[in-house]
């Protein structure tokens, strides 16, 4: 059974707000040491300016891959799966939980080229 728009409304909820607390926080912190770093090299301080431009544009860059590898790793995560027969051939094929009955690919093209070949 597919989730309802309640579920999937809770789940924008919580997930906006994980952005918020999480995400967005660690984003704001590491760009603002790449780019303070670049201004600090740009201003040319003497001494200054390499002491304290050079590391903080290397951990911004060092923080802005972590936090953009954490971010993607939580998007595109791995859905839940389950294995379900085929309702045609009863082979074991891959769904979401939310989903009960499921045709395998190899079906699916079968009638695609039978309704096909039926047509012309």
């Amino acid at each position: 059974m597919p989730p309802t728009p309640a579920q999937l409304k809770d789940g924008f909820k919580n997930a906006l707000l994980k952005f918020f607390t999480k995400s967005l926080p660690s984003i704001f912190l590491s760009l603002s040491l790449f780019v303070g770093g670049i201004a600090l090299l740009a201003i040319r301080i003497p001494g200054w300016s390499l002491i304290l431009g050079l590391p903080a544009v290397q951990i911004g860059l060092v923080f802005l891959i972590f936090t953009f590898d954490d971010i993607a790793r939580n998007k595109v995560g791995p859905q839940s799966l389950h294995m379900i027969p085929c309702s045609v051939c009863g082979k074991p094929t891959l769904t979401p939980n939310w989903e009960q009955e499921k045709i395998c690919m190899k079906c699916q093209q079968i009638i695609a080229e039978k309704s096909h070949s039926k047509k012309t």
